[in-house]
């Protein structure tokens, strides 16, 4: 038995073998019968370290956990997995179970290979939008596109569309600039003593969080149903002319030439010690009007610390050689004590922020829509 964190690979869809970490488990029993085994552990509800999770029954009483069946006896990608909860009870004591509604399958064209799931989307209360809009991504009954299509990491046909044989054969070029580690020290002073120095770099954890909260992506729905295209993909038997969730508009809609709608979802997130370095939001193009990222104090106004737009590049190359025309690029927002840049603030403990996510979804939808929140800092 191991005890294992996984790692994150850049990015929130590659997950990494991540760190071996102290056993805290003890095994109690291990038994088969009938074809099935039972296997019963007991583990202290403080992690021993930080890496290890602590459990927090009288105030986190629903625990998000994945099970997976491995290909061979070491450690790496699942032959096949779920995701699930755990709900902590106390014994001899009344507990509410929640109806977590219908649920629906996904399967191959032939009805075979059948999975189901109901993520545990966010409610208002709870610092989230997708619940409050039954956001099609929450559950396998309404679920109309995103990553749960993709699952076997080929090819995403219609059914009538035949499987090629040709490869598309690629290459990419990366270029990368660094400057070489010195680590901390000592130097010579021009009097002849010695001073002590700091490392010429600091490491940067990772910060992450997504709007999409625990869903990993979303929906946006057009922002209406039409006698022409009644029917909007998760939200079946949607009322004509009404506006989908989460969506506003302005101008003469749905049909006037002025029509533009927008859709939003927002996220609440605490932060403790850390100092932004680096932020970038996951914006997909061309429908992403912007990620806004704000420090939410008590009894103050909002502090935007982050906003990220796409801009279109117009070939002004000879002025800046990033301008390529009919690119978009998504620029990020940086601190630190360069020129150019705003110094660096340090976000003291349970500091709230607020994420802001924003698409246009006038006339047509998105599936496996992204808002996640990739940043570097350090906690000092």
């Amino acid at each position: 038995m191991i005890e294992q964190q996984i790692g994150t690979c850049g990015s929130e869809a590659e997950h990494c073998p991540g760190d071996l970490l102290t056993p805290s488990v003890t095994l109690q029993a291990n038994s088969v019968s009938n074809g099935v085994r039972t296997v019963v552990a007991t583990r202290k509800f403080r992690g021993v370290s930080s890496k290890h999770y602590s459990f927090k029954p009288s105030s986190i009483s629903t625990v998000n956990f994945i099970s997976a069946v491995g290909s061979s006896p070491q450690f790496g990608y699942h032959k096949s997995h779920d995701a699930s909860t755990i709900t902590f009870t106390t014994p001899g004591q009344p507990s509410c179970v929640c109806d977590i509604g219908r649920a629906g399958k996904l399967c191959e064209t032939n009805g075979t290979a059948c999975g189901g799931f109901v993520k545990s989307c966010l409610t208002h209360a709870q610092g989230g939008d997708l619940a409050a809009q039954h956001n099609p991504t929450c559950n396998a009954l309404q679920y109309a596109g995103g990553l749960r299509c993709c699952t076997h990491k080929r090819i995403l046909l219609d059914s009538d569309q035949p499987i090629r044989p040709e490869l598309l054969q690629y290459h990419m070029k990366f270029r990368f600039w660094f400057q070489e580690y010195v680590p901390s020290g000592s130097a010579k002073t021009p009097q002849g003593t010695t001073k002590p120095t700091t490392a010429s770099h600091y490491d940067l954890p990772r910060i992450y969080f997504t709007t999409e909260a625990n869903a990993g992506e979303y929906d946006i729905p057009p922002a209406f149903s039409t006698p022409e295209y009644p029917q909007i993909p998760g939200y079946n038997g949607y009322p004509v002319g009404k506006l989908t969730p989460g969506t506003t508009c302005t101008g003469n809609c749905p049909g006037g030439d002025d029509c533009e709608c927008i859709h939003t979802i927002t996220y609440n997130h605490t932060v403790s010690n850390m100092r932004l370095i680096y932020a970038g939001g996951h914006c997909h193009a061309p429908s992403c009007v912007g990620i806004w990222l704000y420090r939410n104090d008590p009894g103050h106004e909002m502090e935007l610390l982050c906003h990220q737009q796409p801009v279109y590049g117009k070939g002004d190359i000879e002025n800046d050689k990033y301008d390529e025309a009919d690119y978009v690029t998504l620029p990020p927002c940086l601190w630190g004590g360069d020129g150019g840049l705003q110094p660096s603030l340090l976000l003291p403990p349970n500091t709230e922020l607020v994420s802001i996510k924003r698409n246009k979804n006038t006339h047509v939808g998105h599936y496996g829509e992204m808002a996640s929140w990739q940043m570097r800092g350090v906690y000092f």
